[in-house]
């Protein structure tokens, strides 16, 4: 199962990219860049490696379980994704208990301004929604099924 290790090489190598990428979207340093072009080498190579590979032994692409795989990836990209979440609503609750986020109204009840939420957390809990919902269907499915 050679071809299953390269497999999630590959895979972690696409997470890394994805990684390096929004973080040089966001913080513009070099190290980011290097990391991405790095990765994006990497990336071609391992993907090359694995054609060839598969086509000079196609017994190891007979033997792989494709379905064990998709259910173990979409597990992970499933609680990958809550952690997101959860660390999002998080950031959000300790701005809303932080004094400059909130005000007391005239009838003494707390008023919680809309600095406590940033675009950069709207956009991060709400673009991975998606995501989220498939691979967590797609996983407690086939948990139910029996995996």
């Amino acid at each position: 199962m050679i071809s299953l290790f390269f497999i999630i090489i590959l895979e972690i190598s696409f997470l890394l990219h994805v990684y390096f990428l929004i973080r040089f979207i966001s913080k513009k340093e070099d190290r980011d860049f290097r990391g991405f072009l790095f990765t994006s080498v990497t990336n071609i190579f391992i993907g090359v490696f694995l054609a060839v590979f598969i086509l000079v032994n196609p017994n190891e692409l007979k033997a792989f379980n494709i379905e064990r795989l998709l259910f173990i990836e979409s597990g992970l990209i499933f609680f990958l994704m809550l952690y997101l979440k959860a660390r999002v609503s998080i950031r959000i609750y300790k701005r809303c208990q932080d004094p400059a986020h909130y005000h007391y109204s005239f009838f003494g009840k707390k008023v919680i301004h809309a600095s406590a939420v940033t675009a950069k957390d709207l956009f991060t809990y709400f673009l991975t929604l998606p995501l989220t919902l498939i691979c967590g269907a797609y996983f407690v499915v086939k948990l139910g099924c029996g995996g």
